[in-house]
């Protein structure tokens, strides 16, 4: 408990600053939503990012806290006098390769639009050339994020994607006289956003945590060494990676505005996975390194255990939220301009599929790291890899090809994965599912099944969206609360001491 304790401010910070970058996201995607509708100009712009971000997943920019933070702290434990060249080695060294990979891709951008058939080949690359070139700017400054990770350090790398959203809001007004031209704004301004937030403001992060910047000659030795590490992250992409990568390629198999659809739906789906279950995610991610490296395993399992039940009754209550009033959130959130109630229908019908998978996606914050922090990279990932061709199979080979069978399809072995994680996830030979951890995730469901069923039988005729909305909230907020209270549970403790 105590460890949990501790983590509750950095957990705070985070949290304030993710929810300040989704509201604005939020915005970026209700604005998208405004100019461009569903429509081809935007199922462009999600095409356009699939390049971009699988150079991003294959260079483990996403993973780079955790491949990072344990080497930095072995060259600091040895001599701490060559930590600072040894990052600034990395980071040179790594930053080329990613910017000759980019080079490469703006050299067949017209060969990469034509193996997605769209509609628009000249707008695709028009649109195309800022994003890949902004991911040179994502991956070193995720590497920056890392190094101020490690020194415990948040609130610049927090400030990156607050800045990128802003930008991008920016610069799609600018240009918002036309689905078209809107959507190139929001890669101009996607393209300044990453440059300023993950380079400028992170150089300034990493000054403040004592950082020499000077240039330094990249070294062979370091990259070979990282990309060792980095390896199974490199090669095998999970679902948990891989499923909005799913949504956008499929989704270029069925009608215009497919993957516009899985877009704006799991938009609103991922929110409060980005501003709770990520942030509790980063913060806590040097605190179980050090726990495991000083051999504490009880408090590693028991605080592993407490963030996995947590989480999932929190976000438990939200998929209920979700589920039950997806038309009138995705109205509330997307209908006005150039989104209509045809277009409400649409995404809704999606959504109440993939808010399910926000159980997973949180579960997994806590889940992979805990392998990663034994150093376990390559099961975790293989686990998802399989788990990723297992939905590409599913979806090969269905015969109901819609929008809502692909999000199905793509969002059960998600599920697998997760669990298949979680039921063999061990701390020093002991099983982290334990019977209390199972007896929580239970009472939790039929908490919310109860609470569900309560739900079913409550009169909404005649409210509006935003009243359904408030009234469900209250229900599922009281109804959960009070469970909490009554019900005894082992790593869930609401009660006053």
């Amino acid at each position: 408990m105590q460890n949990y304790k501790k983590l509750l401010g950095p957990i705070s910070i985070i949290s304030i600053a993710y929810l300040m970058s989704r509201v604005f996201g939020f915005a970026r995607e209700i604005l998208l939503a405004k100019w461009t509708g569903i429509s081809s100009a935007t199922d462009t712009l999600d095409l356009a990012f699939v390049i971009p971000d699988f150079l991003f997943y294959l260079s483990a920019g996403g993973y780079l806290a955790i491949t990072l933070i344990p080497l930095l702290s072995k060259f600091e434990k040895e001599d701490p006098k060559i930590l600072n060249n040894y990052f600034l080695s990395i980071l040179s060294g790594l930053t080329l390769v990613f910017l000759i990979f980019s080079i490469l891709c703006f050299f067949i951008r017209y060969e990469i639009a034509d193996i997605f058939s769209v509609n628009d080949p000249d707008l695709f690359v028009k649109v195309f050339i800022p994003i890949i070139f902004s991911q040179v700017f994502f991956f070193s400054g995720a590497m920056m994020m890392a190094y101020q990770y490690y020194k415990n350090a948040f609130i610049y790398a927090a400030l990156a994607p607050v800045i990128y959203n802003l930008s991008i809001i920016l610069f799609g007004w600018m240009y918002s006289s036309s689905p078209e031209s809107t959507v190139y704004g929001f890669a101009i301004g996607g393209f300044i956003g990453s440059f300023i937030g993950h380079i400028l403001v992170q150089i300034i992060g990493l000054k403040k945590v004592g950082l020499s910047l000077k240039l330094v000659t990249p070294s062979s030795k370091y990259l070979k060494q990282y990309f060792k590490i980095s390896l199974p992250l490199i090669v095998g992409q999970s679902i948990a990676v891989m499923d909005e990568q799913l949504f956008r390629i499929f989704g270029s198999f069925l009608s215009v505005g497919a993957i516009a659809s899985f877009r704006y739906a799991r938009r609103v789906a991922i929110l409060p996975v980005g501003v709770l279950a990520q942030a509790v995610g980063v913060a806590s991610f040097p605190t179980l390194s050090n726990l495991y490296v000083n051999e504490k395993f009880k408090d590693l399992r028991d605080l592993i255990r407490r963030q996995i039940s947590i989480l999932y009754i929190l976000n438990l209550a939200i998929v209920l939220l979700f589920i039950t009033n997806s038309e009138g959130i995705v109205s509330l959130v997307y209908e006005r301009g150039a989104f209509d109630n045809s277009d409400v229908v649409r995404v809704s019908s999606i959504m109440s599929i993939v808010s399910f998978a926000i159980l997973p996606w949180s579960i997994n914050q806590i889940v992979t790291r805990s392998f990663y922090i034994q150093s376990k990279y390559w099961y975790p990932v293989l686990i998802g890899t399989a788990a990723t061709i297992l939905s590409t199979i599913l979806i090969f080979n269905t015969q109901n090809q819609s929008e809502t069978n692909y999000a199905i399809l793509i969002i059960i072995p998600l599920f697998a994965y997760s669990l298949v994680l979680l039921s063999t996830l061990r701390i020093d030979n002991q099983k982290i599912l334990n019977n209390n951890l199972v007896k929580d995730l239970i009472v939790s469901t039929f908490i919310g099944v109860f609470t569900f069923l309560i739900l079913l039988f409550i009169p909404i005729e005649g409210i509006s969206n935003i009243g359904k909305l408030f009234v469900y909230t209250i229900i599922i907020g009281v109804t959960f609360i009070v469970s909490v209270n009554v019900i005894k549970m082992k790593y869930i403790d609401i009660r006053s001491k």
